[in-house]
């Protein structure tokens, strides 16, 4: 059993740093009352100066015994964390129950050369499985004693899978000829699965990058820091291996084909309510005035100089956010590392993933390019990961082989009817018939403008109900959605919780109904509408587990959903 470890010690300094986060807006508000004009002898610097330096100690002095007390222990087949200063608090995470073990670097771990680990557990979404404060080389270290408790893990089960490999097969791989779309929609067969087995580990293996470790008089591991745990380990060669990395070129191309209005239009927001506090009264009612006499080409030259710089600062966020962004082969581990101010790297089994999601931006689909997601099974909030923002469509399928092969990029076989095309129609025209109703009631005459809403919105139904459709080839059920990006997600039989066909009283009068697939995570969940029957009943027999006897339409009748 090896000792109590503790730390980097540059953990003490937390409590300090939190502390000067939390006093921003003071510091902002301070700022502002000198611009404002007011006079810095009237501000009672010596009380400032005491203040300040009494909360520096009484940080530091927190920040030493929570560091103090702040250990994780490695034992055999778990890891204990102890934590707490009034309150202790012990955790104990068994290694068969990891799912992956991330190194993340956020800005300060970033600027003190330390690392970040964040260990997945099922159900633990908050931050008791995270050293906050490690050196790289202590990180190198716990990812070791991981892989080597879980690889003799899968080593002990790897009999018991094979021995129950048939049985599997006979639950599971349901013959696909028997469930096989209507006319057209037959397809290959895929091979089974190959993986690991459902109760075995993990095998997280992946370390930070070289030029970013610590020092080497931070990263040397002192006598009560992991002791123990080089003498139990064997040093062997990791195999990994760069499957991709983003180029420049790419990453810039990639910044400005996906902008996101939302995150831009949030930070003007927060811009124009810091512009409220900070200009002075006279200056902030003047700009409202001179605002409010602009004619209608000055407005639109406002708009359009609005909406390019979102789309610059969109582009500026996503360059922040992805680059330098690489996917790593480690041993069976993908590792996902991105990230200028903020350095992730996200470690997943591939599988793992639930789902796969292709998507298609208005700008990308005309030059051929999309992003791809995945869906992973984690512990984490955020169940989406980026696997290539910016992609040729033509090379999805030998992405997708490399990386996750069991899944594959089948065609769309099945598509909604004619006859479905008011179903994605309606709510589009009821909505912008409301807007258009608001524009004329309150800009009057010139509101008319908004009646080109009509045709806009009659195009985005009919693209919607064009680009629909879905596929079923084997245990992989393929939907391809829109709403104003392109979205083909690509799900297993095995994640499928639970499947719901719904229909109005006009839809069964015209045979039609609508599916949502619901998985185990929310996000990889997906719905189509206005499909046949006929395709929705085979996609029912395709579902039912462990059984190859069809129902009649009567029996399927039954559980559908009347809205």
């Amino acid at each position: 059993m090896n000792k109590p470890a503790h730390l980097h010690k540059l953990y003490i300094l937390f409590p300090l740093v939190s502390i000067f986060k939390s006093l921003a807006p003071a510091w902002i508000l301070i700022g502002i009352q000198l611009l404002r004009g007011r006079p810095l002898e009237q501000l009672p610097w010596n009380w400032i100066a005491i203040g300040v330096l009494a909360v520096v100690l009484l940080a530091i002095v927190f920040g030493y015994f929570q560091w103090k007390r702040f250990t994780y222990q490695l034992e055999d087949s778990r890891m204990v964390i102890r934590r707490g200063v009034l309150f202790r608090d012990e955790r104990s995470l068994y290694t068969g129950r990891i799912h992956s073990m991330n190194i993340e670097q956020p800005l300060l771990q970033r600027m003190l050369g330390i690392m970040q680990v964040r260990i997945e557990t099922p159900g633990k979404k908050d931050d008791g499985s995270v050293l906050p404060a490690v050196s790289g080389h202590a990180a190198e270290l716990l990812q070791k004693w991981l892989r080597e408790r879980t690889q003799t893990a899968s080593t002990g089960l790897a009999g018991a899978h094979y021995k129950t490999k048939s049985e599997d097969q006979t639950e599971d791989d349901t013959d696909p000829a028997a469930v096989s779309m209507p006319a057209s929609s037959s397809g290959p067969v895929p091979h089974a699965d190959a993986g690991i087995p459902a109760g075995s580990a993990v095998q997280p293996d992946v370390g930070p990058d070289s030029g970013q470790r610590s020092n080497a008089a931070s990263d040397q591991i002192s006598p009560g820091e992991l002791s123990g745990l080089s003498s139990q380990s064997h040093d062997q060669e990791v195999s990994r291996h760069t499957l991709m990395q983003l180029s420049n070129g790419k990453l810039l191309t990639a910044a400005l084909t996906s902008p996101n209005l939302s995150l831009a239009v949030a930070f003007i927001g927060g811009l124009i309510s810091f512009a409220d506090n900070l200009l002075p009264d006279w200056m902030y009612d003047t700009l409202l005035q001179s605002a409010g006499g602009l004619s209608y080409g000055s407005w639109i030259i406002v708009i359009i100089f609005a909406l390019t710089l979102t789309w610059l600062l969109s582009g500026l966020l996503y360059t922040l956010k992805y680059a330098g962004f690489t996917v790593e082969q480690i041993e069976r581990q993908i590792a996902v590392s991105c990230g200028l101010l903020e350095k992730k790297r996200v470690l997943f089994s591939p599988e793992r993933v639930l789902a796969v999601t292709v998507k298609e931006g208005v700008i990308r689909r005309w030059f051929g390019y999309a992003e791809v997601r995945l869906h992973v099974l984690t512990s984490s909030e955020d169940k989406t990961f980026m696997l290539h923002p910016l992609l040729k469509k033509d090379e999805i399928p030998a992405l997708l082989g490399n990386v996750v092969p069991q899944f594959e990029a089948h065609p769309i076989t099945a598509s909604p009817p004619r006859r479905a095309l008011w179903m994605y129609l309606v709510w589009k025209l009821v909505a912008a018939s409301a807007a258009i109703a608001a524009s004329l009631s309150y800009f009057g005459l010139p509101g008319l403008w908004s009646l080109l809403l009509l045709p806009l919105a009659v195009l985005w139904g009919m693209l919607a109900h064009r680009d629909a459709g879905m596929n079923l080839t084997g245990k992989q059920l393929t939907i391809r959605s829109r709403f104003i990006a392109l979205s083909t997600r690509y799900m297993r039989r095995p994640h499928i919780v639970s499947l719901k066909a719904s229909a109005s009283r006009m839809q069964r009068r015209k045979a039609l109904l609508s599916m949502k697939v619901n998985m185990f995570s929310s996000e990889a969940s997906e719905s189509l509408r206005g499909m046949d029957q006929q395709h929705i009943e085979a996609v029912w027999r395709w579902y039912e587990p462990g059984s190859h006897a069809r129902r009649s339409s009567a029996e399927l009748q039954e559980k559908i959903i009347t809205e």
